[in-house]
């Protein structure tokens, strides 16, 4: 297994659990406990977080968004339930691009977005991936609670589980380095540049629910087991987030693979990458993270990265096909 790992190139942190026990945990180029930007792996935490307010009884996955956002073009037609799965049919207008240049606060980056959103009739109710929809979501669930979606990630995830090197990328210089942060970079004329924090930092603000939060593997695994067999919801919840179709089989923050019973969340941005693999029951878990990328070579990692899990699930590398 290690082989296979090293042979992907990847300079980064490699955590694999097996049946609960963890059967590789090192690093290359880092340490077991840096960390990183998760990117887009942090939606299924948002998601999780609106299960827990409809759980509650305080949201429900037929809410309408113009509920919350009657401004919204086509927010009279889209439920909770279509942002959570990418079925919103919700896109920026051509050219556009999530948040202000210079941040103000959340709420004026989600009022910003609104009115650059459109409206494609033809793609409600069908997959359309853009993090524009689960922006929506944490808007939401601070008007529904009252807190920012920061003080709500704290109180659900960093303070009940103790997690150690888990923190928004604007936290201050203290929390970031105690955090174990690695700067992002990326691969550019036969050299690694370093993506300066001041970019990075405008695209984790413009990505509020879906690209914000840096975090090691450990504290990765922590909250995927969290998720995915903690307290924090019921199995009846689980059971309507996690929900999903074709194509994408895609729900929750994950892509859910029915006949093998795993979830899969990739991330990658501002110079980093963060694969996440786990059976349904998070007993056991393949995540690989790196801050040094190469452009072209993620959907290639990606899916070497799948057949590792299928072999890890003693399943043949042609039986099944993890999604995302």
């Amino acid at each position: 297994m290690r082989q296979q790992v090293d042979a992907l190139g990847i300079k980064g942190s490699i955590l694999v659990i097996k049946n609960g026990k963890i059967m590789l945990n090192y690093a290359l180029g880092n340490n077991t406990d840096t960390s990183y930007l998760i990117n887009s792996v942090q939606k299924s935490m948002t998601a999780a977080i609106i299960m827990r307010l409809v759980q509650e009884g305080k949201l429900s996955l037929q809410d309408k968004l113009s509920k919350f956002y009657p401004q919204i073009s086509g927010a009279q037609k889209v439920k909770i339930k279509n942002l959570l799965a990418m079925t919103a049919g919700l896109d920026l207008k051509p050219g556009a691009k999530l948040g202000r240049k210079h941040f103000v606060s959340d709420s004026d980056n989600i009022q910003h977005d609104a009115a650059k959103t459109i409206f494609e009739p033809d793609l409600l109710n069908k997959w359309h991936y853009s993090s524009l929809n689960y922006v929506y979501l944490c808007g939401i669930m601070s008007k529904v609670t009252g807190q920012s979606y920061e003080q709500l990630f704290r109180d659900t995830y960093i303070k009940p589980l103790k997690l150690r090197q888990t923190e928004f990328l604007w936290s201050k210089p203290g929390k970031i380095i105690s955090s174990h942060l690695v700067p992002g970079m990326i691969y550019r004329q036969g050299r690694y540049d370093v993506v300066k924090h001041k970019v990075a930092l405008r695209g984790a603000r413009n990505e509020l629910g879906a690209g914000s939060i840096v975090m090691s593997n450990h504290d990765l695994a922590k909250v995927i087991r969290y998720l995915l067999s903690g307290s924090l919801l019921t199995q009846k919840s689980r059971k309507l987030l996690y929900q999903s179709g074709p194509p994408a089989y895609y729900n929750g923050g994950f892509y859910n693979n029915i006949k093998l019973k795993t979830k899969t969340a990739n991330g990658a941005g501002e110079g980093y990458y963060t694969f996440m693999r786990s059976t349904n029951n998070a007993k056991t878990i393949v995540i690989i993270q790196s801050n040094k990328t190469r452009e072209g070579e993620f959907n290639q990692l990606k899916s070497q990265i799948n057949q590792i899990m299928l072999e890890l699930l003693g399943r043949k590398a042609d039986s099944a096909n993890i999604v995302g």
